[in-house]
């Protein structure tokens, strides 16, 4: 190769070039993002002012790595799984505290029992809210701990619906045995998994820690999986004594409000204060 042709081969893969690129994909996102209904490749290419071809080329690719995905109506495209995820995800502490707090005080209110929401953090899961009921002193709290996947009702009703990877993961450690009712071997949380997708709930039934119980339902974000969990937790003889029904009824009705509500934010990204962003640092990991 020439030192004129390797010169040339360099400018075409400078950082501007790059970048260049990276805007077009940019301005691709942005425009599908803005129509909640889809757009078709002709429309993206209207309102990007990007060659059809080249809308074509970035839309797949787009499609390819889930950023983007086909919408009902034929030949429109929609933000896609990953990125809601993404920002799901991404969102401040802050944020998702402030969502969540009005459910759990009531969730709290109405059954007596602590209340919590809880975050895929990794390859693990966080509590990063939690309400007490009027009157209660004693909630299960030890700051920094992780909830065991095989264990805590709030990582189990997250795990249920993880991608295989994560699965495969959890499945391939040791699990602890923290009390006689731990479920340790693979067939057996292999078969609690199922079962928690099957009712759209998790139980930690005395698990984790001798005496205390918790149910858990996952918050399900249309098209972005399962980050958060929400769920109420309490001493086993009193919980377990409570309509199991009627808790599950209206954990999965606050978890679908705070769904609503995250999506609803996520749209508004944005909008994320430099302040939210800061109250982000810290946590109390609840021992639910």
């Amino acid at each position: 190769m020439t030192e004129v042709s390797v010169t040339e081969a360099a400018k075409n893969r400078s950082p501007h070039g790059g970048r260049a690129i990276l805007s077009r994909y940019a301005a691709v996102l942005d425009t599908v993002a803005q129509a909640s209904r889809g757009l078709t490749l002709a429309e993206i290419g209207e309102r990007t002012n990007l060659p059809q071809a080249t809308v074509y080329r970035l839309v797949h690719a787009l499609l390819h790595v889930s950023f983007l995905a086909q919408g009902e109506r034929r030949k429109h495209y929609i933000v896609g799984p990953r990125l809601l995820r993404m920002l799901c995800a991404a969102m401040p502490r802050g944020t998702i505290r402030q969502l969540a707090q009005p459910i759990l005080d009531r969730l709290a209110s109405d059954f007596g029992e602590a209340a919590y929401i809880a975050k895929l953090e990794g390859n693990e899961v966080e509590t990063l809210a939690v309400a007490l009921p009027d009157g209660e002193k004693l909630i299960f709290v030890q700051p920094g701990r992780s909830m065991p996947f095989h264990a805590a009702a709030s990582a189990k009703a997250i795990l249920a619906f993880a991608d295989d990877r994560l699965i495969d993961d959890v499945m391939a450690k040791p699990h602890a045995r923290y009390t006689a009712r731990t479920k340790t071997t693979e067939p057996e949380i292999a078969a609690d998994l199922e079962k928690i997708r099957q009712q759209g709930f998790a139980v930690c039934d005395q698990e984790l820690d001798p005496g205390i119980m918790s149910y858990a339902c996952p918050v399900r974000i249309a098209g972005a999986g399962v980050v958060y969990s929400l769920g109420v937790v309490g001493a086993a003889d009193r919980l377990g004594n409570s309509p199991m029904g009627e808790i599950v009824s209206s954990l999965k009705t606050a978890a679908q409000r705070l769904s609503t509500a995250i999506l609803d934010d996520a749209a508004n990204a944005p909008a994320w204060s430099a302040a939210s962003l800061g109250g982000a640092n810290g946590h109390v990991a609840a021992q639910l």
